[in-house]
C-alpha cells in the first residue's frame, strides 16, 4: 500500500547517508550501510516484514547489527510479531508538497549558510560563534528527502528548525518531498504542513540471539 512512498524515501535517504549500495531481494531492499554498529538495513512494507525480519536473522552480521525498516499501521502488533527482532522504536514516514510548506525566516543574529551539488543540499544555521542547526534535503528525480535535521540543544526553541526546513525547501527543484520523523520531530514537521503516510518500525536483531 505504501511502497512507492517506502520507496523514494529510502532512495533519498540512502543517497544522503552515502549508502549507495543496495538491491532487491524477496521484494525487501537490502542496503548495505557497512557501519561497525549497522551493516545491513532490510527495508519493506509490513506485507514483506517476514521476508525482511528472515534476511536479517539468517545473514552473516553479527547479533545486532542487521537493521530493519517496515511500514505499519500498528508497530505494537508487527515487533510482537517479529520476535526474536528487537523493536527499538517508532518513526513516521512524512511528505509535503514543498510548495505547500509554511514558511520561516532565520531568527536575528543567526545566518544561514546553503551547500549544494546537483543532488545534497546542506544548510546550517550559524549564530554566538558556532553551528546552532544543520540539515540536508536529498534530491532525487523521484522526489527529495529531508534528513539529518538537528538543532544544538542550546539553540532550541528559537525557531531555528523550521528556518532550516524553509531554507532546505526554497532551494529543492522537485515538488515532493519525504523524511522519516522521530517522535520528537513529528510535531515540528507537522506544523510545517507535512502529513503522515504511516509509522514506520525501526527494529534490529538481537544481540543475544
Amino acid at each position: 500500500m505504501h511502497e512507492k512512498a517506502l520507496t523514494r524515501w529510502q532512495r533519498g535517504w540512502s543517497a544522503s547517508r552515502g549508502w549507495t549500495d543496495y538491491q532487491q531481494v524477496d521484494d525487501v531492499t537490502v542496503v548495505r550501510v557497512g557501519e561497525p554498529e549497522r551493516r545491513v538495513e532490510y527495508v519493506a512494507t509490513e506485507a514483506n516484514a517476514t521476508a525482511a525480519a528472515h534476511l536479517a536473522l539468517t545473514d552473516s552480521n553479527p547479533p545486532g547489527t542487521s537493521w530493519l525498516a517496515i511500514t505499519t499501521d500498528n508497530p505494537d502488533r508487527l515487533a510482537a510479531d517479529l520476535k526474536p527482532v528487537e523493536a527499538l522504536r517508532t518513526e513516521w514516514l512524512m511528505t509535503i508538497s514543498l510548495a505547500e510548506q509554511a514558511s520561516y525566516p532565520v531568527p536575528p543574529p543567526y545566518s544561514l549558510e546553503l551547500s549544494t551539488t546537483p543532488s545534497i543540499i546542506d544548510a546550517q544555521i550559524c549564530g554566538y560563534g558556532e553551528v546552532a542547526a544543520t540539515g540536508r534535503m536529498a534530491v532525487l528525480h523521484t522526489g527529495a528527502v529531508a534528513d539529518l535535521i538537528t538543532t544544538d540543544p542550546a539553540h532550541r526553541r528559537r525557531g531555528l528548525a523550521r528556518a532550516l526546513m524553509t531554507a532546505l525547501a526554497q532551494a529543492t527543484p522537485t515538488p515532493a518531498a519525504y523524511l522519516s520523523a522521530s517522535s520528537h520531530g513529528r510535531p515540528l514537521y507537522e506544523s510545517l504542513g507535512w502529513t503522515t503516510i504511516t509509522p514506520l518500525l525501526v527494529a534490529r536483531t538481537s544481540t543475544s540471539y
